[in-house]
């Protein structure tokens, strides 16, 4: 620890150091990710689609190596909003139907889940990547999302559901890739700047110098943003992130990607509250001294291109460090832990496409493989009395580490409207802890490891009965691996080694309907369940001791739609008039998700899992004038739900998190021909109070009404 702590005690240095380590390693370049566009001219893995268009946002049947057919997605293109300040992610996922965010004042990193599986805390049951690169500190022992690219860096967010293990690997909830930007193609240089301030000592700044040269493309990006937080004290955060990447064209069929990475951040944690103090005084501090610092660096390598005109081929390879350092006090005041985990890990993702014919039909059959490993030892320092110092008395030492792989395949058969798509992959994985010393605990050192193979199969099903309109049903299995914590627990002297301990299943079948019948009207509907199989949780093992197991069984099951419609072009097509343009051009959208899931076995058997709200629903009006004005407001209603499997209130002394309604407006504008550009913006704009994140230590409050204003400029 006390290497790392004389760097992440200083805030200056933490910046200079995260800031120029990113920026100035321009061996980088963003790793295609699952949907990207060709940067340069050539000749690059073609994208096929085949059967009717995407509706409603999803992503193509078959694009680069990858087959989306037959499972249901969706996509949120960020580059129709005006700018997403701040990492607003309640405003830049409105566009994803039924994906829920556990919001925190202090947008450092994502709190997500999807239908009810699994606590949103740190989006331990999504899998989250940048670019088709996991982004989570550990893949399989401590798969937190402690960071999430900047908004204004992220060109779109693509959200995989049913077969996303199967594609990617573990974890029973849906894949959300975030894809960044590429360098521009139609210029040798631009220069893209912005820089705004607002409420609560707001002040974001996000430059990007972008260009192609020849075969060569390139881009910098800076970001940094910093406020005071509107909690009394020690609610500040700062955030400090460099990006830059090459592209180059090696002939017209294969092209190289470099991309580097560099993330600091560092936080206030002004503690949480119980709903007494909460109605008391929401804005109060009740931990003055607790921090947060995270770093984090990735450089990664993609090659892809096509051996033949039927076959495409994409390596990705990277590696990556993640520091992450907590200053805590106990709840009593009377010292503060320091809790350090590094994680180090490397990673090779290899993935071919090939497209074969049987007459006149084009089928494609996609395979490869993925390894990965990382090394993540953890410890904890103590500090007596009430102290910023980052440097104590030793108190436990870990050591853990992480094997990972997978060997997959995939094929779309395609006869007419039909298509066919099953799916095979193999998971390998071995994840192992061990106890150096543990002061804290009088039981024995503990040494576990854990090894499994895991099969898992999959089968998509879509039948184009129009030009416009899709039925598609998909059945694929996932799993849910122990996380390091389920194997030894360094901070329990009661947890005992699990004598049977697995992983936890997934069964997850889905059916419904997408499709255009207008180019004014699109919309996507379905009904899903989730067989939650294996669900880890405590078993009592008598005289005050117990172990983790696989006890738990919960069933997740509804109904999901979304609808998108243009209403001026909608009177275009009714009246047979062209609109003079000055009315712009307008988008409403809604989605709309019923649940139910309950715990059908187990520990909390007839109890309904956290964060499984019985409604969500996400709705918005975009509007845009001739590529000079945006305005967008968005809107998400959250059903009343429990914060904890157990539904009990817990010493926070409130069981469930009650309903609420959160709007953003937010708006762009070009003042003079090209520049600049006004961005301005009001977040909860009819000053809600309300907090959708519980934890077992009480309730994080969530800011009123707040604006900021900005100008954004470029050059090229």
């Amino acid at each position: 620890m006390k290497r790392n702590a004389q760097t992440l005690h200083n805030p200056k240095a933490l910046s200079v150091f995260a800031a120029v380590r990113a920026v100035a390693c321009v061996a980088t370049a963003a790793t295609v990710g699952l949907a990207q566009e060709t940067p340069v001219p050539g000749v690059l893995p073609p994208v096929i689609v085949r059967g009717i268009a995407p509706a409603g946002g999803a992503l193509p049947d078959v694009h680069g190596v990858q087959l989306y057919q037959g499972k249901k997605t969706s996509v949120a293109d960020l580059e129709t909003l005006p700018a997403v300040v701040n990492n607003n992610y309640r405003e830049a996922f409105s566009l994803l139907p039924g994906l829920l965010i556990s919001e925190m004042p202090t947008p450092g990193h994502l709190n997500a889940t999807y239908r009810g599986i699994g606590d949103p805390h740190e989006s331990e049951f999504l899998l989250n990547l940048q670019d088709g690169i996991p982004i989570a500190s550990d893949w399989l022992g401590y798969s937190t999302a402690y960071y999430t690219p900047p908004m204004e860096s992220v060109q779109r967010v693509e959200m995989i559901r049913g077969g996303s293990a199967l594609l990617y690997g573990p974890q029973p909830g849906p894949v959300l890739n975030h894809v960044t930007i590429l360098p521009q193609t139609r210029t040798p240089w631009e220069i893209d700047t912005r820089h705004l301030a607002g409420s609560w000592g707001l002040y974001s700044t996000h430059t990007c110098l972008s260009g192609t040269l020849s075969h060569l493309g390139y881009l910098a990006t800076f970001h940094h943003r910093q406020a005071d937080g509107f909690r009394d004290a020690n609610a500040d955060y700062s955030v400090y992130h460099g990006q830059a990447k090459l592209t180059l064209q090696l002939s017209e069929s294969w092209r190289l990607t470099l991309d580097f990475y560099g993330y600091g951040a560092e936080s206030g944690e002004p503690g949480r509250l119980t709903l007494a103090q909460y109605i008391a005084n929401r804005e109060q501090t009740v931990r003055p001294l607790d921090r947060l610092f995270v770093e984090r660096y990735v450089p990664s390598l993609t090659l892809d291109g096509a051996l033949s005109e039927q076959t495409a081929l994409t390596l990705k390879a990277w590696a990556g460090h993640q520091d992450r350092l907590s200053r805590r006090q106990n709840n009593a005041g009377t010292f503060m832990n320091l809790d350090q985990q590094i994680f180090d890990f490397v990673g090779l993702d290899a993935r071919l496409r090939h497209t074969w014919a049987t007459g006149a039909q084009e089928h494609q059959l996609t395979g490869g493989f993925v390894a990965y490993a990382a090394d993540s030892p953890r410890s904890r320092e103590r500090v007596p009395g009430l102290s910023t110092s980052l440097s104590g008395q030793p108190q436990f030492d870990l050591d853990r580490h992480s094997l990972y792989g997978a060997l997959f395949a995939e094929n779309r058969f395609q006869w007419g409207p039909w298509g066919v798509i099953p799916a095979f992959r193999l998971e390998l994985m071995e994840t192992s802890v061990r106890e150096n010393f543990n002061a804290e605990v009088t039981r024995p050192l503990q040494d576990e490891t854990f090894r499994r193979a895991v099969p898992l199969f999959g089968l998509g099903l879509t039948w184009d009965w129009h030009e416009s309109h899709r039925w598609y049903a998909n059945v694929s299995q996932g799993y849910r691996p122990p996380r390091y914590d389920d194997l030894v627990n360094p901070t329990s002297n009661s947890q005992r080694p699990s004598r049977e301990l697995d992983e936890g299943r997934t069964l997850t079948l889905e059916t419904g309907l997408r499709g255009s019948p207008s180019p004014w009207l699109t919309y996507d509907t379905s009904i899903f369940y989730t067989d939650y199989d294996g669900v880890i949780e405590n078993r009592d093992l008598g005289g005050g001791n117990f172990e983790r197991s696989n006890s738990g069984h919960a069933r997740h099951y509804g109904w999901e739609t979304s609808l998108e419609f243009q209403p001026l072009a909608c009177l275009e097509a009714w009246t047979g008039r062209t609109l003079d343009p000055a009315w712009g051009r307008w988008t409403w959208f809604a989605s709309y998700a019923l649940l139910h899931a309950e715990f059908t076995a187990g520990l909390n058997e007839g109890r309904t899992p956290a964060y499984a709200p019985d409604h969500v629903l996400k709705t918005g009006l975009i509007g845009q004038w001739q590529e000079r004005f945006k305005i967008a407001l968005t809107g998400t209603y959250v059903d009343a739900m429990y914060w904890q499997d157990n539904n009990q209130p817990g010493s926070v002394g409130l069981a469930r998190i009650p309903d609420f309604t959160v709007w953003d407006l937010s708006a762009e504008w070009t003042l003079y021909r090209q520049n600049p550009h006004l961005l301005a913006g009001i977040q909860n704009l009819f000053d809600r109070e309300y907090f959708s994140r519980v934890r077992s230590d009480g309730i994080e409050p969530m800011p009123g009404r707040s604006f900021y204003v900005g100008l954004r400029i470029r050059w090229f």
